[in-house]
């Protein structure tokens, strides 16, 4: 998995960008997914319609789910982590891509520029990995024109993974880090017990095991 945050301010084009980008990138076989940050909150329908409704009576969670799909409103009450947030729903996409989060310092970051209207780079060298521009911004960094989608496409494919760890684990909505060692026996462990299954792939790529201990006091092993 790979995520790229695109940043920079409104009508700047990231938009299109990523539209165009999330075409080259399928036209290669890859899966992509979308997070997109919302700094001043969201509402897809509307005051008065069912999800908001039962959001108001104080429902922690809601889904809408159809044969196209479906989404998921979730209560937080601090803002989500996006790797917590890819890790968690996302974990089988091949590239990410974040329209804003430019205050989250884990993320790499592509600025978008346009002459005229916003030609100064904000992100801090650290996060910043590239930038597209239609003028040229002297900068000592891959720079790409709006238009050149294959070649944006070329950067994102070759530019290395971060060195994520294979297995989480999230206890109560905390991430709780786990060293190579200990990653090393949970998969070996899971590998053996669920190699024992009917119907299991012979090399799966994505597992995921969910454990809830609510009424655990009426658990009988």
């Amino acid at each position: 998995m790979k995520i790229f945050a695109f940043v920079g301010i409104s009508d700047s084009g990231k938009t299109l960008l990523m539209r165009k980008l999330i075409g080259e990138l399928k036209s290669r076989g890859y899966t992509v997914s979308v997070i997109k940050h919302c700094a001043r909150g969201f509402d897809l329908e509307g005051q008065g319609k069912d999800t908001a409704q039962f959001r108001e009576a104080g429902s922690d969670s809601v889904c809408m789910y159809s044969p196209d799909g479906m989404a998921v409103f979730q209560q937080k009450k601090t803002e989500p982590d996006v790797k917590k947030i890819s890790r968690e729903y996302l974990k089988c996409s091949d590239f990410i891509l974040v329209e804003g989060a430019r205050s989250d310092k884990t993320l790499k970051k592509i600025e978008v520029l346009r002459k005229g209207f916003s030609e100064k780079i904000s992100c801090s060298p650290e996060e910043l990995i590239a930038v597209v521009s239609d003028f040229d911004t002297g900068k000592d960094i891959p720079v790409f024109h709006p238009g050149d989608i294959e070649k944006i496409a070329d950067f994102m494919e070759n530019y290395p993974n971060e060195k994520e760890p294979q297995i989480w684990l999230d206890i109560d909505d905390v991430s709780i880090p786990m060293n190579p060692f200990v990653q090393k026996i949970f998969s070996n462990t899971l590998m053996g017990m669920i190699r024992s299954l009917e119907g299991i792939p012979e090399d799966p790529e994505c597992i995921t095991l969910s454990m809830s201990r609510k009424g655990k006091k009426d658990e009988q092993i």
